[in-house]
């Protein structure tokens, strides 16, 4: 088994083949394999894709997330759906496995390296409820049929590659990564639709969070707009994963609730490696963009967080996706992230 990590692997990656994207894998996250998202090598793989394949009434057309009340046997497939949701056994959550065009690989570096953690990125159930429309273009978040719909097929999914990652790997503790990159928008919600209030939004993570913990898996929140990080943490989320070069004061608003979190074993990733533009990667050096780290860290230490859990329950990342740069170039984001997690002070 591997030590635990520091590099938390993010983003869609540039690859062509899963050959190369195996060798980056193995050379950079060998202690945290992740299953890669290559959109460059399958143009239709998208998080919506992985997130809500085989779910009943979903359609997914152009990046939008259509439910067709008018489904052929959709009431039948709905109590399908249920019963895995609350006996996930293998033979009821199969159905509602997810094919991606790297997948075979991960299973092959899961088996060989049987890591001590890996990575699975999904998308968040606030991001999916406000993406849902039926299809008269209307949102759905505000009826609870709908978000039931959402909060199981988001838990199907996740509890099934949960169990087949231990198939590969009985040891390995997954980690789930929830990808809310609307999160943002909860005041937006909030004061357009009444009902929805910021319980229901914390209700709908937490359901989907404790599904993951039943089964002794971790989940992580990862939005990297400006947002409320108090909702994630409410939910139960043991990683936070927030744009900390964009927005680097975004967790200092809140620092007795994140000491809380840290304190309970909560951690912190900090993706401070700039992946915008091609400009603004070829312009970076390891000591300048570790320099960004330690102040940034530091500002919250400040604002009264404690510095020995700070320091020791933080991951670093690139700040989001890398395949729209020359492969040179996202390598060498790849590469100062992975640098710059080695070079994390431990605190005694």
């Amino acid at each position: 088994m591997r030590k635990p990590f520091r590099c938390l692997p993010t983003g869609d990656l540039p690859y062509t083949t899963d050959k190369a994207a195996t060798k980056m894998m193995v050379k950079l996250f060998e202690n945290i394999p992740f299953l890669a998202n290559l959109p460059n090598a399958a143009a239709d793989e998208t998080l919506i894709k992985r997130t809500l394949m085989n779910t009943p009434g979903i359609h997914i057309k152009d990046k939008k997330i259509i439910f067709n009340n008018d489904e052929i046997n959709l009431k039948q497939k709905l109590v399908s759906m249920d019963t895995a949701f609350n006996n996930p056994i293998m033979e009821n959550l199969e159905p509602y496995g997810f094919n991606t065009f790297f997948l075979p690989k991960y299973w092959q570096i899961i088996e060989r390296i049987k890591p001590a953690e890996t990575v699975v990125s999904l998308l968040g159930p606030f991001t999916i409820s406000q993406r849902m429309m039926n299809k008269e273009g209307s949102q759905l978040l505000s009826d609870k049929f709908y978000r039931k719909v959402v909060i199981q097929a988001i838990s199907i999914k996740a509890l099934w590659i949960i169990n087949k990652i231990r198939e590969f790997s009985p040891e390995t503790r997954p980690l789930i990564l929830l990808e809310e990159p609307l999160l943002h928008k909860v005041g937006d919600v909030k004061r357009e639709h009444e009902d929805i209030t910021r319980d229901v939004i914390i209700n709908m993570m937490a359901k989907v969070i404790a599904k993951i913990h039943d089964f002794e898996a971790k989940a992580g929140i990862q939005c990297f707009e400006k947002c409320d990080w108090k909702i994630p943490i409410e939910a139960g989320a043991d990683l936070i994963s927030f744009d900390a070069y964009t927005n680097p004061n975004n967790l200092n608003i809140i620092p007795e609730q994140v000491n809380e979190f840290l304190v309970n074993g909560g951690r912190i990733n900090w993706a401070i490696v700039p992946v915008r533009n091609e400009t603004m990667v070829k312009n970076l050096t390891i000591d300048n963009i570790y320099d960004r780290f330690i102040k940034t860290i530091e500002g919250l230490i400040i604002a009264g967080t404690s510095e020995r859990l700070t320091y020791n329950r933080s991951t670093v990342s690139i700040q989001g996706d890398v395949n729209h740069l020359p492969l040179i170039f996202a390598e060498k984001a790849l590469i100062l992230a992975n640098q710059l997690s080695r070079r994390i002070p431990i605190k005694s």
